[in-house]
């Protein structure tokens, strides 16, 4: 069993939480930042089994991004949110295993 680490960046636009897999560009959103997160999850587990059971792990799950380039792609993503309306941007990274 292999265990991967994702990040992920939410970012609330008006009522609703949207979530990126910064690593698998998978995306969801929910109705609070809770079920935003475990839609990402979720997601993101449904797209590692499929891979997994497909033995295509080495084509289709990306070289996980270093620390330094999560957090600068954070950055990056607020600067640029913040220049155009107030919103609220959430980062957070978990541990999956297929």
């Amino acid at each position: 069993m292999k265990e991967y680490t994702f990040h992920g960046v939410i970012e609330k636009e008006g009522e609703i939480y949207c979530a990126l897999c910064v690593e698998l560009d998978i995306a969801t959103e929910g109705d609070t930042l809770e079920s935003a997160k475990k839609n990402l999850r979720e997601a993101v587990e449904g797209y590692i089994e499929s891979v997994v059971k497909d033995e295509e792990e080495d084509e289709f799950i990306p070289r996980l991004a270093p620390e330094e380039v999560i957090k600068e792609y954070e950055l990056r993503f607020k600067k640029y949110l913040t220049s155009f309306s107030a919103v609220e941007l959430y980062g957070y990274s978990e541990v999956l295993h297929a």
